[in-house]
Parts: structure tokens; C-alpha cells; sequence
């Protein structure tokens, strides 16, 4: 089988339109490695670094600093976070 990245078009509360990517299980692996700290709780920064970078492919190159509120921060990273992990 050959991975084929999957997208989806994410409205958050504010009318703002994000689309995510699923990524490789090599990738996904990583990311799970890069988002826990050294006794394997999720770290929220480095969970939203990961999901912004990897996830969240439009708009591109988001970081927390981006958004108005961290309302709407966490809201989509909440949701690239499900897709991530259910691909759909």
C-alpha cells in the first residue's frame, strides 16, 4: 500500500477556514515523540508547534502568535489534533 495524504476543511467558531493533512505514520510518530515531554505527558506547546507545522497545511507556516485568541488556537488545534489521529 502507498500512503495518500487525506484533507479536510476545518471552519473554527470564528469563520476562519484551516485545512489539515494527514502525514505518513513515520511523520505521525515523530510528532507524538516531539509533543510528549521526557515522561510522556503531552506538552500543549510543543502539541500546537506540531500540529500547526504538520497538520495545519493552509494557512501555512501558523504559529500560536498567529491567532487573535487562544480560544481559537486551541479550537483548531483540538481538531487538526482529532484528524491527526482519526484521519478524517
Amino acid at each position: 500500500m502507498v500512503f495518500t495524504p487525506k484533507t479536510k476543511i476545518f471552519t473554527s467558531e470564528a469563520g476562519n477556514e484551516y485545512t489539515f493533512q494527514t502525514v505518513p505514520n513515520s511523520v505521525a510518530l515523530r510528532i507524538m515523540d516531539q509533543s510528549s515531554d521526557e515522561k510522556g505527558n503531552v506538552s500543549n506547546v510543543q502539541l500546537a508547534k506540531t500540529m500547526l507545522e504538520n497538520i495545519v497545511v493552509i494557512p501555512s507556516t501558523l504559529t500560536a502568535d498567529d491567532f487573535e485568541t487562544l480560544q481559537e488556537l486551541q479550537e483548531v488545534v483540538t481538531e487538526a489534533y482529532k484528524f491527526f489521529r482519526i484521519g478524517q
